[in-house]
């Protein structure tokens, strides 16, 4: 007999954390695979951060407290959750409940030192800074980011290169963030600036990265990588939208980092469903190549993780429909289109709620011409009927 819903939920507040998080990287290791499309041998790993509202409690408060702006406190205390996805397989790799962006740094950092294998991360503009880049340098790995704007930049933006190698020196407001490192004060080493291509409607980016050789790392390709960073931000949106994370309504901070978690989880099981059917590509594909929808494939992903818990009659024939219908919904890919692209099948709530709006105003229509016509009829302006 399966246990009770009671039993379940008592069973569910015991788990620690500490084995909620060990599966995240479980799953991650399970979607890896020999075949992973490498760039020069390297792992392309993508980081970066999102805030997370989480329920009013004194115990949140005190482990995150309240947030401050302009206009006051914030109510609900806010998580700061750093996290590190690989690009090939799509799955988290790490994820840290830690609240500042300070934080953030320091989990790329402790990650970049304790990673064995040779990776490329791409950061953005949050981690920008020279201090952070000479610290990624020094690990073994390599970083590529956006770069601020300052003299350097507008200087080569000037110059209309694509690639250009330039010292630098780091200074005591590059140390501002990192006063144990005040000690590196005047250290120089060398970066390679690159110059992305800009649209009317997009304007170039200046990115920075430690790969100094220029005809072994071609700009053309780590400016495609680069783009390839938006992944992790549909990644988090598909964990809020889909996934609901920050609709936790648990009280205590034990059930809320365990259901956190528990979402990564779920995520990277349901990359591992889509990456069997279609898997990804390191670099942008060409136009109009179907790419399978991946919020279908994260509401069907509930229905492979009960199977693999307990089987029920037909279990195999529902999987195999299910499969066939995760084939069938998907969307042109389009690399540089800049416009959100929006599933039609199944239907959003969004396309459902403006298709019925037409009918019904199409019918007020319909209705009025009616008796425009018949007054019209009535008083001598139409001969007939149309």
């Amino acid at each position: 007999m399966p246990p009770s819903e009671q039993a379940y939920r008592k069973a569910c507040r015991k788990v620690p954390v500490a084995l909620v998080n060990q599966c995240v990287e479980l799953s991650h290791q399970h979607a890896r695979s020999d075949k992973d499309e490498l760039y020069e041998g390297m792992r392309v790993l993508l980081a970066d951060g999102t805030k997370l509202i989480v329920p009013r409690t004194p115990e949140t408060i005190a482990e995150y407290g309240l947030s401050r702006g302009k206009v006051g406190e914030a109510y609900y205390p806010q998580v700061h959750a750093g996290a590190i996805l690989d690009l090939v397989t799509g799955t988290f790799r790490e994820v840290n409940l830690e609240h500042g962006v300070p934080s953030e740094r320091a989990m790329l950092l402790e990650h970049a030192t304790h990673n064995k294998e040779r990776s490329l991360y791409v950061i953005d503009a949050g981690y920008n800074g020279m201090a952070q880049l000479y610290q990624m340098s020094l690990s073994g790995h390599q970083v590529l980011m956006a770069y601020k704007r300052d003299k350097l930049v507008s200087t080569f933006r000037k110059s209309k290169k694509r690639s250009l190698i330039v010292p630098i020196t780091l200074t005591r407001l590059h140390l501002k963030n990192y006063p144990q490192l005040s000690y590196l004060e005047g250290t120089c080493f060398r970066v390679r600036l690159i110059r992305t291509r800009g649209t009317s409607k997009l304007p170039s980016k200046i990115l920075v990265t430690t790969l100094l050789d220029e005809q072994k790392y071609d700009w053309r390709k780590l400016a495609m990588l680069y783009l390839q960073r938006w992944n992790i931000e549909l990644a988090f949106r598909h964990l809020k939208s889909k996934l609901r994370i920050e609709h936790i309504r648990k009280r205590s901070l034990h059930r809320i980092r365990q259901l956190l978690l528990a979402a990564i989880v779920y995520f990277n099981l349901s990359a591992i469903i889509r990456n069997n059917e279609s898997a990804l590509q390191l670099f942008p594909r060409k136009n109009n190549i179907k790419v399978l929808c991946f919020s279908f494939v994260l509401e069907l992903a509930d229905c492979f993780i009960r199977a693999a818990v307990k089987a029920w009659h037909g279990m195999i024939t529902q999987l195999r429909q299910m499969l066939h219908a995760i084939r069938h919904c998907w969307f042109l890919y389009d690399p540089w289109r800049i416009r959100p692209k929006i599933c039609q099948f199944p239907p959003s709530v969004f396309t459902r709620r403006k298709s019925t709006q037409i009918k019904q105003e199409f019918a007020k229509c319909q209705a009025v011409r009616d008796e425009l016509i018949l007054l019209g009829i009535k008083y001598g302006q139409i001969d007939s009927y149309p």
